[in-house]
């Protein structure tokens, strides 16, 4: 099971790492910084583009960038960080992905792990977020990221490999690292939101759940009312001085009278709230 311990330590290694670090805050929507010392200008202009959604800013630095030729030979063709940003911005900005999958295709590895993270970048470029062959780590974290409808159907079995992955953090595959470590946050928190249909149909439960306590609490009241008016009648003459005086006494109280029929209407409706669970769920303080 991967431990708290190794995460914080896994953090406080890449603040020492600028290119990782600006790329992990990205995820995570924090500030990036304009000028580190050490970090490509133009990586740097892709991330911050991305983290203030300039699309002109973005756009622009692509357009210089995408002028190199695509070769193996390239320093730049095998990091995954910059590949990943680059598609991140090409599919929120509806750029042609032509050169991207140009420059995926030139990438040349033997590795497993490098042939996964091509075939699922080049999957996304297809806009194949379901294909088996994804490394949903990827997926996932590119979902959240741009706002699109995430693969929860992949959440168990990404999380259990994640979490069972005992030599996470000591991999040298940063990359996979980070997402990694976001992709756990996004499922933790998925897992523990309902979404916005579940929100919205337990709003509208709830507005439909008070108008008919409260037009119950109406009718019990009504039948108070009217027991109270049967039993008047049927002990009129009995007590015919006393109820004359309470007659004359709610004659006279006129507006107060009302106020105290509400405020009985009220009490009812909180009794019958509290009776049926709704306010040791809805009103905790």
């Amino acid at each position: 099971m991967v431990s708290v311990e190794n995460r914080v330590s896994y953090l406080n290694k890449i603040q020492q790492i600028p290119k990782i670090r600006l790329f992990f805050d990205l995820l995570n929507g924090k500030h990036c910084v304009d000028n580190i010392v050490g970090v490509d200008a133009t990586y740097i202009g892709l991330i911050n583009s991305l983290s203030n959604n300039n699309e002109q800013n973005f756009k622009e630095l692509y357009n210089d960038f995408s002028r190199k030729k695509p070769s193996s030979e390239s320093l730049w063709i095998n990091d995954d960080f910059l590949i990943f940003i680059l598609t991140l911005g090409i599919v929120r900005y509806k750029i042609d992905r032509t050169w991207i999958k140009e420059a995926i295709g030139a990438r040349t590895t033997k590795k497993a792990e490098h042939l996964s993270i091509n075939k699922t970048f080049s999957n996304i470029l297809d806009d194949n977020f379901q294909s088996n062959d994804n490394l949903y780590e990827i997926v996932i974290v590119f979902q959240d990221f741009l706002n699109f409808a995430i693969s929860v159907e992949h959440f168990d079995d990404l999380y259990s490999r994640i979490s069972n992955n005992i030599n996470l953090f000591s991999s040298r595959n940063d990359f996979l690292v980070c997402l990694s470590m976001k992709a756990m946050d996004i499922i933790i928190i998925s897992k523990g939101l309902p979404d916005n249909k579940e929100i919205a149909n337990m709003r509208d439960f709830i507005t439909l759940f008070q108008k008919r306590v409260k037009a119950i609490s109406k009718v019990i009241y009504i039948l108070i009312l009217s027991v109270i008016i049967i039993l008047m009648f049927f002990f009129w003459e009995k007590y015919a001085e006393f109820l004359n005086a309470m007659s004359l006494i709610f004659g006279l109280l006129g507006v107060g009278l009302l106020s105290f029929i509400k405020w009985v209407q009220d009490k009812i409706n909180k009794f019958l709230l509290s009776v049926l669970g709704y306010t040791k769920i809805f009103l905790k303080t």
